[in-house]
């Protein structure tokens, strides 16, 4: 049981977690500063990073034992604000619509990540029950 709670797979989805959490804290932040003066949108980086992670590993798998497993189990994602972006005559950069969009969309994938975890968490159960 303690190598399934580690697994590759429940790592990815602890930092898929961890990753939408993040974003939909930018995302409210930035739907709250919409009439902020000069305020910059606000986004989160995820896939690039994790992306270059994974194809690093994979070169390294033979090499190293465990390169895969460092390179899932992420640590932080990475918060940019977009300084050219402006959509309003006071600087400010914020399209709340778009936002809006975003949020709905990241709620959406978040709801997907946790159905994902409580189904590995159910066949664990009724694993352990027979």
């Amino acid at each position: 049981m303690i190598d399934w709670m580690n697994s590759n797979s429940m790592q990815m989805l602890q930092s898929s977690m961890r990753y939408l959490w993040t974003n939909q804290a930018v995302l409210l932040d930035n739907i709250t500063n919409a009439d902020t003066p000069n305020y910059k949108v606000k986004y989160v980086t995820f896939e690039d990073t994790f992306k270059a992670k994974i194809e690093a590993a994979a070169s390294q798998a033979r090499l190293q034992r465990g390169a895969m497993r460092r390179a899932v189990s992420f640590d932080e994602p990475e918060i940019k604000v977009a300084e050219d972006q402006t959509y309003r005559m006071d600087d400010n950069g914020v399209d709340v619509a778009e936002q809006q969009m975003e949020l709905y969309r990241n709620t959406v994938q978040s709801q997907y990540v946790l159905d994902s975890i409580n189904n590995n968490f159910s066949i664990l159960r009724s694993a352990i029950r027979g």
